[in-house]
Parts: structure tokens; sequence; C-alpha cells
């Protein structure tokens, strides 16, 4: 059977297929290469006097093939002491590789590139060879990973336990092989917020040995992180985990897995200030009053690291993702900083060599994006990271100016996140399109030297990790507003088979759907920092098609269509997909369980009373059934996960089981009136006038929706013309049935921000031949706005259009700030309750 290789976004110059043969006769194909045959049982070489990492990817490619197959590859430096089918392993200029390689062979040196290819006897005892030559050493690992894929081994075959189908006989049939270079340089992983899974699950089932994430556990990430032809790490760094440098293991794993070794926003100079900052010995970490003691702190890290690969963090905050000490304004800081960079590069100059060729970044995080634009005399070299809101949503890219500076730039980006005005650290629920459209934004306006993803724990974020990657690699393959509904295809059907792969994704997406409405951990209604009790929904019982009962309804058909596909899975399926598919759709309509029956209850509490008594049963059922289930997560594969999942972390208050105390009278919905709705989606407009060439763009998936427009591409210049004249606009054609008095114009958009910071978030916004009224989605800071947008994940505005008639009108919107993605608009009576949700026409 020969299969078409698409999983993870695989980028090769030719084709890479795999034939399973069960008759074992060879393949007389030229093309075709014996792994396991009764006639042949390959080994594999790898060069003795290569990279650490070269021996490492050649044991794991053996125990690859030893997976899907039942027999485990010999694996040796000796090239004499082997017959038959050999694979070589190594760089494409290495003595063993060049003894087999032609001398005439195009070799590519690109950046973590490879060449895979067969000869036919290369050597007196070979057969035939299958050569992986990389560029450098990553390079010839991503080269052997592309090779266990393509037999069937997941990346996350142990982390999420994908057991690959077992196949006696593996034969590949392939022509030779280039690979392309990544686009974005430094790609890899934030591990945060570990202190409710991935720490006490290394502490007390994984590495008890060490009781911490040590370097077992490490070596686990940094194996999965080259899978995903990722190449760095910031290290887990809260207070109950070691710093990184505490464990020397730890060191020597990222040394020889060949991994880029960086640290947060927060920790300058590979240090981790909450574990290695003695303030009883060191003083306040403070640059105004304590700088020589700050400074030696840091250049004890710089010497002992100066031969590790590694991206030094730039700049100074608090001690712990706080502001800066000491720095009573912007402008203190401001100043205070242009000293701590040029001291912090005299440290890299002295202690490692050339200050200009050392990776560097600025991470303009929270506070920092001020201080950065109030001004700072950063060097051109140096890397400027930009951030999300935490939230998912891009604070700010570089403008044209910005574009030109030599360390380019590039994206911190959260799937997990601990804060204000909400945690959502239990479950990953960040929609794909939204990753798509954010980080395509980035790509574009020049953001190509470093992605960094805060992974929290890493699960249960396995795909919006897969993705985040694969994008790093090879973003023009996402162009498609549609192309992450196929990658997340290719994904399931590389674990659980073509057979279930599309009821699978259509699940998924139909939870990242559910969650882009409100996320599990946003349904309490309640906030943190301070930590406030939860509220009853604002999802309407009696208005509006019972908001209510259809997303009870909608996770029920979820939970149902999940039980319905487990039933078909084989045994050795299972614990898989309980993970990447049964704990986070069950958890999450649990949650949405638990609150919405709250609402429930207290609704019917004097009205219907038996009802009442039904939904307060369903609360406490959802409860149970969240503890059940991570209990269950928590066991699986006899007890391997025990302790990485916790479904209340912090303890926060929406993880609980709700007060059903709550008195009729708080539930205002009671008494809301619903006053009649114009409703209409953004992505059905009649005509576009004046647009560039393929836009509007109609965003796949992304808003309440699922049809977001973008206006203009991310690249595009504001339209500054007060007049609006020559802006391209959008025109609907409504037709309102009943006279408004006071017709009011609600926007809802994407709860994004400007792309630079020489833009804004505004349309303009004309009924018939009206005023042209101007609109922005901009929000500031960590306001009261703001924390509303992202908690549900839209931003609304409103206008009074005056008094309309009934019959025929006219809307333009006109485009002016190219970062506006609108979703719907809903055109009513000033003053009228509207829907939490889209509700049909």
């Amino acid at each position: 059977m020969s299969v078409r290789f698409i999983f993870l976004g695989f980028v090769t110059a030719l084709m890479l297929s795999c034939s399973s043969t069960n008759n074992g006769n060879n393949n007389n194909n030229s093309s075709a290469f014996e792994l396991v045959t009764p006639q042949q049982k390959a080994t594999i070489i790898y060069d003795k006097n290569g990279p650490a990492l070269d021996s490492i990817v050649a044991h794991l490619l053996a125990q690859d093939i030893e997976l899907v197959s039942g027999y485990k590859p010999k694996v040796t430096t000796d090239l004499n002491s082997v017959s038959g089918n050999a694979i070589l392993i190594g760089n494409q200029s290495s003595e063993l590789l060049q003894s087999v390689l032609p001398s005439d062979m195009y070799r590519n040196t690109d950046w973590e590139t490879y060449t895979i290819q067969l000869r036919e006897n290369p050597f007196p005892k070979l057969k035939k060879a299958l050569i992986i030559a990389g560029a450098d050493p990553r390079g010839t690992a991503y080269g052997v990973f592309s090779i266990s894929e393509k037999i069937g081994v997941s990346p996350w075959y142990w982390w999420a336990d994908a057991i690959p189908q077992k196949q006696e006989n593996l034969v590949l049939n392939l022509d030779p092989i280039q690979s392309k270079t990544p686009a974005v340089k430094f790609r890899g992983i934030f591990i945060n917020d570990e202190d409710w899974g991935l720490q006490p699950w290394a502490e007390k089932t994984f590495e008890p040995e060490t009781g911490d994430i040590g370097p077992k556990t490490y070596a686990k990430i940094f194996e999965l992180l080259l899978r995903l032809r990722a190449n760095t790490i910031w290290p887990a760094m809260h207070p109950g985990t070691r710093a990184f440098f505490h464990y020397p293991g730890n060191v020597k794993m990222v040394e020889n897995y060949e991994i880029v070794l960086g640290s947060s926003h927060a920790e300058p100079m590979l240090r981790n200030n909450v574990d290695e900052w003695d303030h009883d010995v060191m003083g306040d970490f403070n640059y105004f009053t304590n700088r020589q003691n700050v400074l030696d702190y840091w250049e004890q890290r710089v010497a002992e690291a100066k031969k590790i690969n590694g991206i030094y963090t730039l700049g100074m905050r608090g001690i712990h993702d706080s502001g800066m000490e000491g720095a009573k304004t912007t402008a203190d800081a401001a100043q205070i900083l242009n000293q701590v960079i040029g001291d912090q590069r005299k440290l890299l100059e002295k202690n490692i060599g050339n200050v200009e060729e050392i990776p560097q970044v600025f991470t303009v995080y929270k506070e920092v994006l001020d201080v950065y634009e109030y001004g700072l005399e950063l060097p051109e070299d140096i890397t400027l990271m930009w951030t999300d809101d935490n939230n998912g949503y891009i604070r700010r890219l570089s403008n044209a100016e910005e574009r030109k500076r030599d360390g380019g730039s590039g994206v911190y980006y959260h799937a997990s996140y601990w804060g204000r005005p909400h945690d959502y650290l239990w479950l990953s629920t960040t929609h794909p399109a939204l990753i798509r459209e954010e980080l395509l934004k980035a790509y574009d306006t020049g953001a190509d030297k470093i992605w960094i993803l805060n992974v929290g724990d890493i699960k249960p974020a396995e795909y919006n990790t897969t993705l985040f990657m694969d994008l790093a690699f090879d973003p023009e393959r996402f162009r498609q507003p549609d192309a992450y509904q196929n990658h997340m295809q290719d994904f399931y059907r590389s674990i659980f088979g073509a057979e279930n792969s599309q009821q699978i994704t259509g699940l998924r997406h139909a939870y990242y759907d559910l969650a882009w409405v409100r996320k599990p951990e946003f349904m309490g209604w309640s906030q943190t920092e301070p930590t406030r009790p939860t509220h009853l929904t604002e999802f309407e019982i009696d208005h509006f098609g019972n908001e209510n009962q259809h997303r009870l309804d909608a996770y029920q058909q979820l939970t149902e269509g999940v039980d319905a596909i487990k039933k078909e899975l084989s045994p050795a399926m299972q614990a898989s997909f309980f993970q990447l598919v049964e704990y986070p759709i069950k958890g999450a309509a649990a949650m949405n369980a638990k609150f919405l029956n709250r609402d429930q209850a207290v609704y019917y509490a004097e009205t219907n009373p038996k009802k009442a008594t039904d939904a307060a049963t369903q609360v406490q059922a959802a409860y149970d059934t969240i503890v059940a289930l991570t209990e269950k997560y928590n066991r699986l594969e006899n007890d391997k996960w025990n302790g990485i999942m916790d479904f209340k972390p912090r303890g926060l208050p929406v993880f609980e089981l709700p007060d059903l105390k709550i008195s009729k009278e708080k539930d205002t919905r009671a008494v809301r009136e619903a006053a009649p709705l114009l409703i209409q989606n953004a992505a059905s407009f009649v005509e576009a006038f004046g647009f560039e060439q393929d836009f509007p763009q109609q965003l796949t998936g992304l808003g309440y929706s699922g049809k977001a427009v973008q206006l203009a591409p991310a690249t595009a210049l504001r339209k500054n013309d007060t007049s609006l004249k020559n802006n391209p606009y959008l025109s609907y054609t409504l037709e309102l049935k009943n006279a408004l008095d006071k017709a009011a114009l609600t926007l809802m958009t994407i709860p994004n921000h400007p792309i630079t910071g020489q833009q804004h978030l505004q349309v303009g916004v004309q009924i018939d031949k009206g005023p042209v009224q101007i609109m922005d989605f901009e929000t500031y800071g960590r306001s009261e706005e703001w924390k509303t947008n992202v908690l549900r994940n839209q931003s609304r505005k409103s206008v009074n259009l005056g008094s309309l008639k009934s019959g025929i009108h006219n809307l333009k919107i006109y485009s002016i700030d190219p970062g506006v993605l609108l979703d719907y608009f809903i055109l009513t009576e000033m003053g009228t309750t509207l829907p939490y949700t889209l509700p049909k026409n």
C-alpha cells in the first residue's frame, strides 16, 4: 500500500513514500529501500566523529523502526562491519559520508537543511545506502525524523502515546530530497506555570531521582522539539522548579541535543531570578542602587555559558514578571535600560567575542513596550521580540523603519497564561484560525528571527504546539485562510488514520469555535488579580433562541461524537485519543454544563422548581465528571502520566463547585426585553469598492461568525485621508421592516491591536447619505474594556445613526487602518439588550 506523505507540513523538493509489503518479495524499483523485510534488515551507521546528536537520533530511529515493525536495527559507527542495506547518518562533509557521496553532489549549506538520497553499492559490502546528510547537526536530525514520520511515528509518539500502526515489512520508496531552510530562524517553546502539571509529574513520577524537571525530562522535551523541527527552549522557571543551570545534566542535555538555550522576558542573561537571586546575600535586584552586584550576577552566568549555543535576553525587569525595581517613571526606566543594555553587551564582548554576532533579544513585554516607545538607544543587531497581550492578540509589530533593523524581529506568543483578567492554564483552546492569522501577520511584517510559544505544561497543547512550529517552519503553506483545517486533519490522520481524521477534525474544530465565544476557564464570569467570585453567565435563556440551551446542546453533540468515534478505535489508540480529543472536549463540555445549568437552576428557582432541581443536579454531575476525567488522565498507561493534569490550577473559583444559593433577584436577565434586531455577517457584503487585489479577504474560522473579514494586508499603510473619499469600502443593502427612532449600529470585531505604533484600529461608517462616523476599536493597556474584550474574544462599538424609516437603506463601512477584522454587525434601537452570541436571522 502506497501512502502519500503529507504529515505536519514536511516540505521537500520531491515526494517520499512508504510501502508496506506482506509477501516479503524484494522490490525491484531502484528507488525502493528495504528497511525491514525477510530478505533485508537495514543497519544504521552514524559518524563516530560527529556530534553527540548524530548518535542520539541514530538510536532513536532504530527505536522508531522497532516501534513500527518489531525489529530493532543494529546501530554502529563501523562501516566495515556492515553488509546489505544501511542508513548512513551524518554531516554532509563528514568523513563517513564523504566516503559514499559522489564528489560532484550538490551540497546545500543553508541553516538546518538536509539531503536524503539512495546509492546503489556505495561500498564493497553495502547493497544499498539510504544517506541522510545534514548541513548542520539539527539538519541531520530533521532528516532522520522525517524518515520516522514516514513510517508512521508521530512526533507525539511518547508525549501523547500516539502508537503507530504495526507493519511487519517496511520498504521506503523515495527520490532524492533537498529540504528547505526554515522560514523563522529560532523556533521554540517556553515551559511556564509548570506548578500544576509538568513539575509535580517530573518530581514524583518521571524523574523522582532528581525530584524536579531535570535532565531526564529535558531529554524528552528536546527530542520532541527536534521531531517538531524546533530548536529553542526557554526553560521552566517558576518557584518550585530549580534553575536550569542548577543541574549540570540539564546543560549537558541542551548541548547534546543541539538545542538553543534562551530565557524568558523577565530573565536577562540566561539567569533564573526566582531561584538564583539571593536577596539576603546580593541585596535588591535594583540597577539604580545595586548595579555592581547585578552585573557580577550576570557575568557569572555569561562566563559559565559562553560555550553554550544561546540567545541572550537583554534589558531588565523585576525578579519575576514585574516592572523594574527603582524606576518611578517611564523616563527613569528608559534611561537606565540604555545603560543596562550597554553594560550587558560589554559582558558578552568580554566573555564570548564579537557582540554583533551573538544572538540577543529585547522583549517588549507588558510595560516594556511603553519604555521602548518612549525611546531607547537599541543597537541595530538586537532582535526586537514583539509579544501578544497574553490572550493571543499581538500588541504591536514592526513598522517600515523597524523592519530595516539588522537584528530583525520575532514573536513571543501564548497558548497558556496565568494572570489578568483570568488564567487559562487548564485546557488549550486558542483557536487555530487566530494563531494562523496573528503569526502570518507577524511574519509578513518581518518577524522571522525568533518565535517562542508559551506552552505551559506542554500538555494538553499538543496540536497548537504542532501548528505553531509548522507555521514557523513554512508560513507560506498557510496562505489560504482554511489551510489550518487541512493541517489539523493531517495531524489527526497521522495518529488515528484516514478513516477517523475528518470526524475528529470536525469535533476539534467545533471545540475551538465554542471556546472562541467563551473559554472554559472564563465560564465563571470571574476575574483574577485580585481573585473574585464567579457569577451567572451572560448567555440568555428567554431570548435570542435560548443561548444557554443552544450551547449546552452543542457540547452534548460533541460529547456524543467523541463516544461514537471512541468505539471504532483500536485499543492501541485509546490512550492517545483520550489525551488529544476526549479529555479536552469532555472537560470543556463539563465546565460549560456546570455553569450553564447553574444559570438554569437560578432562573427557574421560582417558576419551575423541578426544572431548577434537575439543573442543580447537573451542576454536581458536571463537577464530578471533571474530577473523574482528570483522575483517569493521571492513571493512563499504568500511571505514566500521574500528576501531569490538574483540573483546578491555582484553585481559582471557576474550578470549584459553584454556589447554588444565588437569589432570584440577581438574575437580571429575567426582566430584560429583546427588541427586533437586524444582524448581518460582515462577510456577506453586497459590493466592495476600491480595495486592493485579493482584498477584502474572508478569514475562515475567525470570529463568532467564523467568517471575519480582513480589509487590507498587514503591510498596508493607514489611509489618512480625513474625507474618506478615496478610501475603499464595503457596501451593504439593508431592509428594515420597522422604523427605528434612534438607530444604533454595533460593529463586532476581533479584539486585536493596531499592527504598528503608527496606526489605530479605525473604520468609517455611513448610512445612506448621512455623515461618516469614525469608529476606533483600539484599547489601551489592561483597561476594563480590554479585559471585557479578551474574555469574550470580541470587541463591540456602537454609533447612533439617528432616525431610520422602514424600507431599504445602504450601509458603507470604510477601510482606514489595515488591522481591523470585521465579524458582524447589529442594527437595532438604542439601548436594546444585545445577544451574547450570534443568533441566526
